[in-house]
């Protein structure tokens, strides 16, 4: 194509027809991925058409040319400074006003259907056509190692913190400090992250390795690779050859690590640059098994995995699992791996991994190598920003030089120069050192330890108890033994209390606290360890007195003790009959534990604790008694229901009630859950309270709406209310600021832009006036109204709120977005409206605002914002957007929770739906057969087979290439076999029907089968009657949760889940899926197939 013959309107047309396209089609515009000699004439058309412009107003078609040029020249010309001289002077352009300027980009990304990046109150004119051009690659020819090296940090990096973006982003922006000055915008931080996520994905979709050329594997088995890079790669092979070549096999070692480090549960421990926190990853593989101790039938098919630091001490929330039971163990599947850093409160604790369904443990696995003893042992570190763990006690170290902390009074003794440690610093109080060579180590009690730094290999040892003594008993230390405690191996290693062997011992001379020190043949210490020994038998039981003050103990030991209790305004006497100890327990406050001192004949001693045995309940949070009756949900996430109940095993009944203005009360509760405790003391994590609470509070768009929960036991109950926000800002007239009467609390409102919230929300200005301090709004740009009040991210949490009197400017071309937002006051259909003309390939502006609400406002309900309470009730659009922004499972729950979204409901139409057009939407860039959007569809569709079962593995096929087969049982006399007869294939078996009985034999004797929908006759069980097959139980007593199932599923395929439903009803359905998730899962899913199937 010759520029000479071709105007800058003739040219745009034929770039578009080249590339089969119409119209422009939103695409950001580094994907038209233009030629090198392309670009050369469009410089070329640039130049010669230029001098016809008018210098104040230039044609339509010369700015849509431009901005395409522009960006391109910044992919393959950009070397240093944020500036447009270099790309007029290309176009031998001397004098361009810069209003003349900013109207040319204007025009041309309207024309490209991008959208402008703004500052807070202006546009980024550079920056938004530089984000449209992808990466500047000249940088990567001129300096390719450097860039390597860091893309390899980058990727590990992402890696590592995928699920925490913030984090990534903070860390990243550190490792680009270096660069050129284009790194320090976010634009290009962002597509420093679009290229590793690409990298990573065709590492692991083209199964590369670092054995193999990756270019040939890509270009064998992904033949569009290129076009999906933002880095013209078309002609220039020094960025294939080198960059990407080398990017690609670094990746495949640095992924392959990864996954390796995923295929096991494992737990590493770090210290703070400042050495004031000590912080432990968690790592988890895809998949774990823990075993259960009691006859435990699972109904639930999604649980919580926590951590805790000791058994006793509060749980930590680390991820949500997916649960299958196979006899008596348990199978939790965790998406793709995970990791996650917890602070260590209790260093001198063993932390356990504990699997929760309900808020209660049923089973947990203790992590090796996890407690810390800094009070006894010396512990080393590597040397490194964030100083790594490498083992405690005495050691052989590769390294030359290491960080070590010193116990207690503990000293170096073998010091040949003063040169070889240093202090630098101090965790809690004990001291840091830096050393080197070999070093001997003196401990308080006259242990020698040896370090040994610099050596061939690195050595250290494990002190390994048998488990088979160890007591359940919670004591102090927490390691206690019912007997001699014994190690796992013989041979090389023996333990000793001081200079005597624990195994010639006498067991009466060992009873109570014990220093354990672990030495090798040549009598060299290695490690020590604080424990109880207790006498062989040695129990504690416990019961309630007649009054709430009163407790009664039986202690068993056949060795002779002496009890004391240690807790303050407390009594106890005892009397001795046999080996038994009858002990009474007065105190004047209630505690929630007694701890006992225990003194044994032969002058040994040691603390155990047993819970109060009070009964009722008691919230808890940081260990102390919450008082306090007015809850947020936030609170929920660190307290704990700690319930007392020594007689048996009980019942615990959690209604919550909504309170509008207008709703001050409900016949009957809006939602109800009973959750069974064991007998003696139940721990209960209320975050697994957090979500029923949303879910009720989504009932109603007010944000000043609360729930009222009241938890009742035996014939006690307790109210408590819980709102989204406890405090809000007051808008004083007279002062024209915002105010709080609270002068404790630190708030800090700023003002985000709810037709740009990409814009950095401006913070208000904070005064001091004569009510105390206010915060004053800045001066607001218009174009970006209407603005909402709201709190940052560190700022203590306050209700969003409008902010009002906008005045509009006359655009007369504004966004269909902007527009719909603003019209939202009269129309309160018009976001809705606007929602239903999307699809997966249009309106970029619409996709970004979505992406930023969901990452960077999320710490704000997402009833928050209109745009996402239009979007959960639309489903068409919203299985779009699962796919289109690759929602996290995170962000999905939330939307269940928080935005009453019932993912049961979206339709397989719609899944399809969604499916195809990003099929064809790839299809369509790539000018491919579809293969490539097929695997990227996939890629999705692997990551949520376990969040609805309409997503699971088995319906692939059909989103994927609508294949109508789900395997030979999808016929409905097997379904009826299965479900109901029990008829099967090789033998009678019982039914799943039976099974769920089973599973439910307590609701049944209890009468708690769920009732609400048959009492409120729900219309859409008449569906029962249009299934293309007889199902019809006997007696419907039980109807609820049985048909539920089937009749979800004929309206989900049939009807494409056009059910008028209100929010309360789909809390309702809520209820009734989660009293028995593993029935309506499978039962749900087959009918669906088989639907699906009786449609062909």
């Amino acid at each position: 194509m010759s520029s000479l013959t071709f105007s800058p309107r003739q040219y745009l047309e034929q770039i578009l027809i080249t590339r089969g396209l119409a119209s422009t089609d939103a695409r950001v515009l580094y994907q038209y991925q233009l030629s090198f000699v392309e670009f050369k004439q469009i410089e070329d058309t640039l130049k010669k058409s230029f001098p016809l412009q008018n210098i104040n107003r230039i044609g339509d078609e010369w700015a849509k040319l431009f901005t395409l040029y522009a960006a391109e020249w910044f992919r393959r010309e950009y070397t240093a400074k944020w500036t447009w001289d270099p790309i007029l002077t290309s176009l031998d352009i001397r004098d361009l006003p810069v209003n003349t300027r900013n109207e040319v980009v204007i025009k041309g990304l309207r024309f490209w259907k991008r959208p402008i990046i703004k500052y807070s109150k202006a546009n980024n004119y550079l920056g938004s056509i530089f984000k449209e051009g992808g990466f500047p690659s000249r940088l990567l020819k001129e300096d390719g190692n450097r860039y390597i090296s860091i893309f390899q940090k980058v990727t590990s990096l992402y890696l590592d913190n995928k699920s925490h973006i913030d984090e990534l982003r903070a860390e990243v922006q550190q490792e680009l400090k270096t660069l050129p000055q284009a790194f320090e915008h976010d634009e290009t931080l962002s597509l420093v992250l679009d290229i590793v996520r690409l990298i990573i994905e065709k590492v692991e979709s083209c199964q590369l390795t670092a054995q193999q050329d990756p270019i040939v594997t890509l270009d064998q088995q992904s033949r569009h690779w290129r076009n999906e890079f933002p880095l013209p790669i078309d002609e220039d092979r020094t960025i294939v050859d080198v960059f990407l070549r080398n990017l690609f096999k670094s990746a495949s070692e640095e992924i392959s690590k990864h996954h390796q480090l995923r295929q096991a549960l494992k737990c590493t421990h770090s210290l703070s640059e400042d050495f004031k926190y000590l912080s432990s990853t968690i790592y988890l593989p895809e998949e774990l098994s823990f075993t259960l101790s009691e006859d435990v039938e699972l109904r639930r098919t999604r649980g919580n995995l926590v951590i805790k630091e000791g058994l006793n001490h509060k749980s930590q929330f680390l991820c949500t699992t997916y649960l299958s039971q196979q006899n008596n163990k348990v199978i939790a599947e965790i998406n793709r791996g995970f990791l996650k850093d917890i602070y260590r409160q209790f260093h001198n604790e063993a932390l356990y991994l504990c699997l929760e369904v309900d808020g209660v443990a049923l089973s947990h696995i203790e992590l090796e190598d996890t407690v810390l003893d800094f009070d006894t042992l010396p512990i080393a570190f590597e040397i490194q920003e964030k100083p790594k763990y490498i083992a405690q006690g005495a050691l052989k170290t590769k390294a030359p030089e290491i960080f070590i902390s010193l116990p207690t009074g503990a000293r170096f003794t073998s010091v040949e120069s003063a040169e070889l440690f240093e202090s630098v610093g101090q965790f809690l109080t004990f001291k840091l050192y830096k050393i080197r060579g070999q070093q001997q180590i003196l401990t308080q009690d006259n242990d020698q330890i040896i370090i040994k730094c610099g050596h061939s290999d690195i050595e250290f040892e494990q002190l390994l108890f048998r488990k088979n003594n160890i007591s359940q008993l919670e004591t102090s230390p927490s390691l206690a033994f019912m007997g001699k405690p014994a190690l796992k191996t013989y041979g090389t290693h023996t333990l000793f209390r001081g200079n005597d062997q624990i195994e010639t011992t006498p067991l009466h001379l060992l009873l109570g606290q014990q220093m354990l020190t672990l030495k090798n043949r040549k009598g060299e210490s290695l490690l020590k360890k604080k424990v109880v020994i207790l006498p062989k038998h040695f129990k504690v039981m416990v019961q309630a007195g007649v009054t709430l003050d009163q407790a009664i103990l039986d202690i068993e030991s056949d060795a002779e003790i002496h009890i004391e209790v240690s807790n303050s305004h407390s009594s106890l006497v005892y009397e001795k009959i046999g080996i038994s100890y009858k002990c009474q327990v007065k105190c004047a406050v209630v505690p929630l534990a007694l701890n006992l001192k225990i003194t044994f004949k032969f002058g040994g001693e040691c603390i155990v604790t047993v819970p109060f045995p009070a009964r009722g309940f008691k919230l808890i949070n940081e260990q102390k008694e919450v008082t306090s009756k007015d809850l947020v949900i936030h609170d929920l996430l660190n307290t704990e229901l700690q319930v007392y109940s020594y007689d048996r095993a009980a019942k615990l009944n959690f209604d919550i009630v909504l309170k509008t203005k207008i709703n001050q009360g409900h016949a009957v509760p809006f939602y109800r859950k009973k959750i069974k405790v064991k007998q003696g003391i139940s721990s209960i994590n209320l975050y697994e309270l957090v979500e029923d609470v949303k879910g009720v509070l989504a009932l109603d768009d007010d944000l000043d709406s609360f729930v009222e929960c009241a938890i009742s036991y035996h014939h006690s109950e307790k109210k408590w209310n819980i709102r989204h926000y406890a405090h809000q800002l007051n808008w004083g007239k007279s002062i024209k600021a915002y105010y709080n009467n609270e002068a404790l609390l630190s708030f800090k409102p700023q003002a985000m832009s709810l037709v740009q919230p990409q814009v950095t929300p401006l913070v208000l200005l904070e005064k001091n006036e004569w009510i105390g301090k206010v915060f004053q709004v800045p001066e607001l740009d218009m174009s970006l109204a209407p603005y909402l009040l709201i709190p940052t991210k560190n700022s203590t949490l306050f209700r969003a709120k409008l902010i009002p009197e906008f005045d509009y400017p006359q655009d007369s071309e504004i966004e269909a977005l902007t527009e719909a937002t603003r019209s939202f006051g009269q129309n309160k259909q018009s976001i809705k409206q606007f929602i239903r003309t999307l699809n997966y390939d249009n309106n970029e502006v619409f996709w970004n605002y979505v992406k930023t609400l969901l990452h960077d406002y999320d710490h704000l309900p997402l009833n928050t914002f209109e745009v996402l309470k239009g979007l959960a009730t639309n489903y068409d659009q919203l299985a779009i957007t699962v796919f289109k922004l690759d929602l996290s499972l995170d962000i999905l729950h939330r939307f269940e929770t928080e935005l009453s979204v019932l993912w049961f409901l979206i339709p397989v139409s719609s899944w399809q739906n969604a499916t195809l057009q990003v099929i064809q939407y790839w299809q369509k860039m790539l000018g491919d057969d579809g293969t490539y959007g097929c695997l990227k569809a996939e890629h999705i569709l692997k990551k949520l087979k376990n969040f609805t079962p309409l997503l699971a593995e088995s319906f692939h096929p059909f989103y994927l290439y609508n294949q109508r087969s789900f395997g030979p049982g999808y016929n409905f006399q097997f379904l009826n076999d299965w479900i109901f007869e029990g008829n099967f294939i090789g033998g009678l078996e019982k039914s799943e029907y039976q099974r769920m009985l089973q599973r439910n034999h307590s609701a049944t004797e209890d009468q708690a089968w769920p009732t609400a929908l048959s009492q409120n006759k729900w219309v859409y069980f008449d569906c029962m009657q249009k299934l293309p097959f007889s199902c019809q139980l006997a007696s419907q007593w039980n109807k609820d949760a049985v048909y539920l199932p089937f009749c979800l599923a004929y309206m989900n395929v049939k009807h494409h889940s056009k059910l008028q439903l209100s929010a309360y009803d789909i809390l309702q359905l809520k209820q009734i899926i989660a009293f028995d998730e593993q029935w309506f899962n499978q039962i749900f899913s087959s009918i669906v197939k088989y639907l699906i199937l009786e449609a062909k």
